[in-house]
């Protein structure tokens, strides 16, 4: 009869990850693995900042428990350049020392991916400060979005908002949405390919969110047609002594608008026709007297106002509150 041999308990192949380069501090007590990386930090912070870890780190180990470099470690299913900008806020390194409104703006990367991991690790705190660089970027103040030069700390491209619109409905922030809709549909076809995070994936919308973006698009620019048409609308009672003029200069102006309705939106501002009459419209050679440029800055205004507060409703959204066009 053969004796019987102890049976090894397996090991895992733990020797195929990777220390990584910024977040591997020599005293560090906990080790963090995510795909094939691996990060040393420090347990007690993360359990100060989130209760997920500080239940999970709570949980007695057997003493045959292995270790790595002399410390436990904890697999993540999260992607590793997501776990990178989450430990840049809570350890931060390399001058990354606060992650707020406060300072140089941040990528959209680290906004997406801290709001992200600091939902699914419980991490309060972080998931507020995060969530209100996003409404302060995808605000719901009329006021706030009309501002000239307005700061923001998040530095977003147009399909950025589709991480913004996938994380509001993630942690139920809907006052994002409208503005980050019309974001979005300013990418046009871009949308349907997605945005693509860390160089190293890519996050699109749902459909039901997809076709929001492009039916909310055609309604919109439809909308702003009818508004363009009011705002340069000929009243008597109002032209100046050069009415003839200024209803020429309005005229060559509005055509030439409305032939490229659809690209006059920046980033910052939904309309800037008011904008285009302060210089001399190149087709006339004439330009507007002032009392008829206030004319059209007043139009203007109540019209902007008037599509902000229709925004939820172009693109399908069901807001209960959307108080943005008070005055301030």
């Amino acid at each position: 009869m053969q004796p019987i041999r102890p049976v090894q308990p397996a090991v895992p192949p733990l020797q195929y990850f990777t220390r990584d380069k910024e977040f591997w501090f020599e005293d560090g007590s906990i080790i963090l693995i995510a795909s094939t990386i691996g990060f040393k930090v420090y347990r007690r912070l993360l359990m100060e900042h989130s209760p997920f870890f500080r239940d999970l780190f709570r949980i007695p180990q057997p003493p045959t428990t292995q270790q790595i470099d002399g410390c436990p470690f904890v697999r993540l299913s999260d992607r590793p350049e997501q776990v990178r900008h989450l430990l840049r806020v809570l350890f931060p390194t390399n001058g990354n020392l606060v992650f707020g409104k406060s300072h140089a703006p941040v990528t959209m990367d680290a906004v997406a991916a801290t709001v992200r991991l600091a939902h699914k690790y419980q991490m309060d705190q972080l998931l507020a400060q995060g969530l209100s660089i996003l409404m302060d970027f995808y605000t719901d103040d009329f006021n706030a979005w009309i501002k000239p030069k307005r700061q923001v700390s998040v530095t977003a491209t147009d399909l950025d908002a589709i991480s913004a619109i996938n994380i509001a409905n993630l942690t139920n922030t809907p006052s994002i949405l409208p503005l980050a809709f019309l974001c979005a549909s300013r990418a046009g076809s871009d949308v349907l390919n997605g945005c693509v995070r860390d160089k190293a994936f890519t996050e699109r919308l749902t459909r039901e969110d997809t076709m929001r973006v492009f039916d909310g698009r055609a309604k919109f620019i439809k909308e702003s047609s009818k508004a363009l048409a009011r705002i340069t609308m000929p009243k008597a009672d109002i032209f100046c002594n050069e009415g003839r003029r200024c209803l020429r200069v309005l005229a060559s102006k509005a055509c030439e608008l409305s032939d490229h309705l659809d690209t006059l939106y920046s980033s910052r501002k939904m309309l800037q026709w008011g904008e285009e009459y302060v210089e001399e419209d190149l087709m006339t050679a004439m330009s507007l007297c002032e009392k008829c440029r206030e004319m059209v800055a007043d139009r203007e205004m109540d019209e902007l106002r008037s599509l902000w507060d229709d925004l939820p409703e172009y693109f399908d959204l069901d807001l209960a509150e959307w108080g943005a066009s008070e005055s301030a």
